[in-house]
This record gives structure tokens, sequence and C-alpha cells, in this order.
């Protein structure tokens, strides 16, 4: 089993398809798919499956106990790779989708612009493993939607916002909106928070709709060609509408919010983090219509 076969695994995890997961590693699909069988034979059993006319690769059971062991193969490789390094100036950093695209965007650059003493190292790690990580010490800080039940974990809560709908720009869809208005067929979802999704079933009379997206690129794109609709954070509202390709539509009916908050060590300083903070406080007076709760 070598590290180039768990690279090319991870990397079809992150990306979906073969052919992303290889442009990602400079490497051809070819190679990718030579790696990823090797890898596959070691184990005795298949890590993907694809279902019937789709291009994304999906973890089989074997694969997602193995993804498990590969993240923290993953981390012990970064952990080792940094043992040398003086890593008290670079401020590590887990977020998801939906925030680091619209939102924390400007507050990267901010930070580097105020604080050049410090570097910025962004991961994308999945919110269930992402406690480990900064128990192990190879995350400082990571942005969350959960609750956290570790002790040895400090959850700050951020800022709450409201959720609202967003369709395309030249949709028929008509404020104000009720349940009746939205065609589930329609609906490009993406599970928010535990509270959203309830909310989901409670109001909209059903529990997921037939795609299912996970990344804001992929909101966009459906939104826009598909003639789609969404309910999605103020932030990414905002985001998304941006360009005039999506409009937000109000509605009449109650709608959930999300809180965001952070985690990190109780045991372990961040010395950039007030530093972030700071510059985090600066960019979210742009938007007045979320409750900061700093």
């Amino acid at each position: 089993m070598t590290h180039a076969g768990i690279e090319c695994f991870l990397s079809i995890c992150r990306h979906k398809t073969a052919s992303a997961a290889a442009r990602a590693l400079y490497i051809t699909q070819p190679s990718l798919s030579a790696r990823l069988k090797v890898l596959e034979q070691e184990i005795g059993a298949p890590l993907f499956y694809r279902s019937k006319g789709s291009r994304e690769m999906q973890l089989t059971n074997t694969g997602h106990e193995f993804h498990q062991l590969a993240l923290q193969y993953e981390a012990l490789i970064n952990k080792m790779k940094t043992l040398g390094e003086e890593k008290k100036n670079t401020l590590r950093i887990s977020c998801f989708s939906s925030l680091d695209t619209y939102l924390l965007a400007p507050v990267y650059r901010l930070f580097l612009q105020k604080n050049p003493q410090f570097s910025l190292q962004i991961l994308d790690i999945g919110s269930a493993p992402v406690s480990q990580y900064i128990l192990q010490g190879t995350v400082d800080l990571a942005f969350t939607v959960g609750r956290s039940y570790n002790s040895q974990l400090q959850r700050v809560p951020l800022f709450s916002e409201p959720l609202v709908l967003v369709c395309a720009a030249d949709s028929t869809i008509q404020a104000p909106v009720t349940p009746a208005d939205l065609s589930p067929q329609k609906e490009i979802f993406v599970e928010w928070n535990y509270d959203f999704i309830s909310w989901h079933q409670e109001i909209l009379g059903y529990s997921q709709p037939p795609l299912c997206v996970s990344t804001m690129l992929q909101l966009k794109h459906f939104l826009e060609q598909e003639k789609g609709w969404s309910i999605v954070p103020l932030s990414v509202a905002k985001g998304l509408t941006a360009d005039g390709n999506i409009r937000q539509v109000e509605t009449d009916m109650s709608m959930p919010r999300r809180e965001t908050a952070y985690l990190v060590s109780i045991h372990r300083p961040v010395p950039a983090l007030d530093a972030f903070l700071d510059c985090l406080r600066q960019v979210l007076e742009n938007y007045p219509e979320l409750e900061n709760l700093l």
C-alpha cells in the first residue's frame, strides 16, 4: 500500500470524479485509475461505485471505513512533515464550503494584510473528524454549525443568520412564496444543519428532494442551469446574487436560522486567534442582518 495510492483515494473523495481528482494531483486519469486499482486489490474490496447515469464516484461501505483511516494517515504524514517548521506563526483553519466561499474570503485577505508576521493554512475537513484534528494539533481553529460534546474543546458562537429563499433570476417564482409555490423537483438541497432538516420536513412536507449538493459551486451551477430554487443562509445568498443571475425572494413562511461557531483546544493557545477574530468582526460589519455573537 503506497502513499500515492492513498493520495489518489483521498483526492477522489474530495473531488468526486476521477478526472477532477487526477487534475488536482497533476497526473493522468489512467495513472490515477491504475493506482486506485492496486489499492483496491491490496484491500481486497472495491472502495467506490458509480450510480447509473452519474459520473460521481460514491464510497462503498469499505470505502467509508478506509476513508477514516486515510484521513488519520494524511494527518500523521502532514504532522511529520512540519516537525521541523516554526509553526507558531501559522494559523491552520478548517472551514466548510458555504462559509469559506462567500464570507471568509475577505477575512483571509484582511488578516494577511494586517498581520504580515502570520501565514494561513486553510483546510477542508469534514465536521466529523475535525475535532480529532484539533486534538492532534494539526488544526488550530475550526468553524462549525454543529454542537461539540468533547470536553477538551471550546465552542464559541460567532454569529447567527436567517435562511432565505433564492432562485434563478428568470425563474417564475414570485413573492411572497408559500410552501405550495415550491416544486420539490426544482429544489437544490443542502444540509445546512439539523434544525434546517427538521424544519424542511415540517414546513415543506418532505425530507430530501432528488438533488442534494455539498459545495457552493455546485449550488450556483444548478440554480442557474436548472432554474432551480434553494433555501440558503443569508451570507450565502449575498454571494450568490452578486452577479445578477440569481435573486433572493421574500417568503410567507417561518424560516430557520443557522448559528456558526468556532472550535479550539482548551489546552493549546492559538497565537493568531485574536488578530483573526478582529478581522472577522470588521467584515461582519458589512452584514448588518447577521446577529453578531462575538
